[in-house]
């Protein structure tokens, strides 16, 4: 930015900063305006010099300036504060068992398939379906029934392979499907580049981010 040998409002040199300051920082903004106001008060016309005020005014505007600039340079450090410490978190999920949204899983080797579903409203019964991967019926359940909240159930000593989960409710004669959560080890957790990119890869269940899991089981 030039400035000529007429001379500038307040306005116009806090402007100036505004326009060339875009990402720099509060000194680099502060180096640039007192360059601007060196070059105006040199350039001003001698015949017809800036009132003393206007340099008072000058200063407090950018005063003003620099403290939105100091503010956001603050908010984008605890930004990146928090998305550390995010990251940090989610590194350390590795080898939890959490619950996560599916309804379908593969074991490695024999073992249990454990899970829950959520109950909004009461329900006379609550049955849960274990199916093979050819679609054939394995287990059935009928869930101790204990009003609204959460009902785990446990299918044990399954042999490894696909299964399939589905589980109802039923009220007043009514049956209606439910979500099911599945229960898990975090394998591994991949890291982008901010927290919303972050995955954690659940043994047998897939690939979940972190707002897809319920809890920590």
């Amino acid at each position: 930015m030039e400035i000529d040998s007429t001379n500038q409002s307040a306005q116009d040199l806090v402007n100036g900063v505004n326009q060339i300051a875009g990402n720099n920082s509060s000194d680099e903004m502060s180096t640039m305006f007192l360059e601007l106001l060196v070059a105006q008060i040199s350039n001003q016309n001698p015949l017809d010099p800036m009132d003393g005020t206007e340099y008072v005014s000058q200063l407090a505007e950018f005063s003003n300036v620099e403290s939105l600039q100091q503010i956001r340079e603050n908010s984008t450090a605890e930004l990146d504060y928090m998305s550390s410490l995010t990251v940090l978190e989610a590194t350390k999920m590795v080898g939890q068992t959490v619950d996560v949204q599916a309804d379908n899983l593969a074991l490695e080797q024999d073992g249990n398939i454990n899970g829950m579903v959520n109950l909004t409203i009461p329900a006379d019964s609550v049955t849960v379906q274990l199916y093979d991967a050819n679609g054939a019926l394995v287990e059935e359940q009928n869930l101790p029934y204990t009003g609204v909240g959460s009902l785990r159930f446990k299918f044990e000593d399954q042999d490894a392979g696909g299964y399939a989960i589905r589980a109802y409710s039923t009220t007043d004669g009514t049956s209606q499907q439910l979500d099911t959560w599945l229960n898990g080890s975090v394998e591994r957790v991949s890291v982008g580049s901010t927290p919303d990119d972050i995955l954690l890869q659940v043994d047998g269940l897939g690939n979940f981010g972190l707002t897809e899991i319920n809890q920590l089981a």
